[in-house]
C-alpha cells in the first residue's frame, strides 16, 4: 500500500512538472513580430497589371480606357472600408473601425503607380475624377497589413464612373521572399 502511495505521489509531481513547465514555455513564448507590408517607393506595375487581368475576368475589355489616379491614396483607408474588410473574412471579434483605419494609415503613405501598357490606362491627378463622366475611374490605397486575417497585406481598390457608385475591392499581397505578388481580387460589400 506505502509503495501505490509513493508511485501515485511520483506520478503527481511529475504531472505538476510537466504542467508547470509546459505553462512557462507558454509564457517565455515571444509574440509573433507584425505582419510585413511591402516597403515600395512606387507601386510596381505588377498591381495594375493584376488588376487588369482582373477586371478582364469581368469582362471589362483592355481596350476600354480606365482612368486611374496616379497616386496611392491613404484617404481610401476609412473606417468604413475596414468594416467591409472585417465583414469579407468573417471576422467576429470586437471591431473598433476607426482605430483599425487609424493604425493602417499612421504608416501608409501616398505612393506613385507606376502605370503599365497591359490595358488601357490613362493617369489622372488625385481629385479629377468628377471631369470625367464617361469614364470608369480606378483608385487603389498604399499597401497595408490586414487586420482580420493572420500575416496577410494588401490594397484596397474603388471603381467608379464619374465618382458615382464606386465598387470596393480588396487586392491581396502575398510575399514570396523580398518580392511581392498579387492574389485574388476579392469584391467588398461596401456602398458609399
Amino acid at each position: 500500500m506505502r509503495e501505490a502511495c509513493r508511485s501515485l505521489n511520483f506520478t503527481r509531481h511529475t504531472s505538476l512538472f510537466t504542467l508547470l513547465l509546459l505553462a512557462s514555455c507558454a509564457t517565455a513564448a515571444k509574440t509573433p513580430p507584425p505582419p510585413r507590408v511591402p516597403q515600395w517607393t512606387t507601386v510596381p506595375p505588377a498591381v495594375l497589371e493584376a488588376l487588369c487581368a482582373e477586371f478582364r475576368d469581368e469582362g471589362i475589355s483592355t481596350s476600354t480606357t480606365i482612368n486611374i489616379v496616379k497616386t496611392a491614396q491613404p484617404a481610401l483607408i476609412t473606417p468604413y472600408s475596414m468594416q467591409a474588410l472585417a465583414t469579407t473574412f468573417f471576422y467576429h471579434g470586437s471591431l473598433d473601425s476607426s482605430r483599425a483605419a487609424a493604425n493602417a494609415t499612421a504608416s501608409a503613405a501616398e505612393l506613385p503607380i507606376a502605370i503599365p501598357s497591359g490595358c488601357a490606362w490613362r493617369g489622372i491627378a488625385p481629385q479629377t475624377a468628377s471631369r470625367y463622366i464617361d469614364t470608369m475611374t480606378l483608385e487603389i490605397s498604399p499597401p497595408i497589413a490586414n487586420p482580420f486575417e493572420r500575416n496577410t497585406a494588401g490594397l484596397f481598390a474603388r471603381m467608379a464612373l464619374a465618382g458615382e457608385s464606386p465598387t470596393w475591392y480588396w487586392l491581396p499581397l502575398v510575399s514570396r521572399g523580398e518580392v511581392w505578388a498579387a492574389g485574388r481580387l476579392t469584391t467588398l460589400l461596401y456602398r458609399q
